[in-house]
């Protein structure tokens, strides 16, 4: 969601130098990111913020912070800057770090803004740059096809699992998606699951069936996206995945409740689909939920429907291309 800002940050400072500091886990996703100079990878430890201190990083006019939890302030003390901007509510004047003042809603232009509040241009291009290296691609394709899955094959992907258990769509209700559209459409289904999420993966397993079921193989995230970046429809809850999916162009159908869509959804995205439905609770009870009950208002047979929609014309666009 960053990447948007980063491309804004290069086309109004073309002579700076930019430096990205990310998890060590998602470095992959910005590591071919043309807007970025440097990246450098981190983990959430006092060993890491130590490295950091001793690697004699420059002195950065400005920082900004896109998103961070807590441990950023930590990990700010080893850096030596001008002036910090941040998009979420924390504020040091001592330490020169400063929020915004009015931000906007959504997450991907509260990052725009933070570019401006440096002095860069107004940008409203949301577009998402994550690419793929032609190996994974390539892999993706044999590891498909060494599972009886070929081109023609339509592909549906399954975002089973969030970071917080509160946005996701019950197993149940996605093991009955899954064998709907393998009877409507023939649909193989790949399944997104993260390598903590075992138990998840077996039990949608157990109510669906795995005839024609992929699981993602390993902890690699570039293998995931490639064979994200094959499916003719992803659904997913409001997840990372869900902006992977973006990123690589993919069809979409987004599942929000307790989040919102003018937060986090996909923004000016045209080959989304959202299905949304209203909190059941004021308030959000969000990460101290134990049910997710509001996400079952979203039915079977909505995503069904969307996803066939999806998928029809997909095949509507095969058949043309090959006429």
């Amino acid at each position: 969601m960053g990447t948007p800002a980063l491309r804004a940050l290069r086309e109004s400072f073309p002579g700076s130098e930019v430096h990205l500091l990310v998890n060590a886990q998602r470095k992959e996703v910005v590591a071919g990111n043309p807007h970025v100079d440097r990246v450098l990878p981190y983990r959430n430890n006092l060993l890491h913020r130590l490295l950091l201190f001793f690697r004699r990083l420059p002195y950065y006019d400005t920082v900004l912070v896109f998103h961070a939890n807590e441990d950023i302030w930590a990990i700010l003390s080893a850096v030596r800057y001008g002036v910090c901007h941040t998009r979420q509510d924390f504020q040091d004047a001592s330490r020169r770090v400063f929020k915004l003042d009015s931000p906007p809603r959504h997450s991907i232009q509260k990052r725009l803004a933070l570019v401006e509040k440096a002095g860069g241009k107004k940008a409203e291009d949301f577009r998402y740059e994550f690419s793929i290296p032609p190996n994974f691609q390539g892999w993706a394709a044999q590891h498909l096809k060494d599972r009886g899955v070929f081109p023609q094959d339509p592909i549906v992907g399954l975002q089973l699992g969030a970071t917080d258990l509160f946005k996701c769509w019950p197993v149940e209700f996605f093991a009955q998606t899954a064998r709907h559209l393998r009877s409507s459409r023939r649909a193989k289904i790949y399944v997104n699951a993260a390598s903590a999420e075992k138990e998840l993966v077996s039990r949608f397993l157990d109510l669906a069936g795995d005839e024609g079921v992929l699981v993602t193989p390993g902890k690699d995230l570039l293998q995931s996206a490639a064979l994200i970046q094959r499916c003719d429809v992803f659904i997913t809850p409001d997840t990372g995945p869900m902006h992977m999916a973006i990123g690589l162009g993919v069809p979409l159908i987004g599942l929000f409740c307790p989040t919102n869509v003018e937060d986090t959804g996909p923004l000016g995205y045209d080959k989304a689909v959202i299905l949304r439905k209203e909190r059941t609770c004021q308030p959000c009870l969000n990460r101290d939920c134990k049910d997710n009950f509001c996400m079952k208002q979203i039915t079977v047979e909505e995503v069904c429907l969307a996803a066939e929609r999806i998928l029809d014309a997909s095949l509507s666009q095969r058949i043309g291309g090959c006429g």
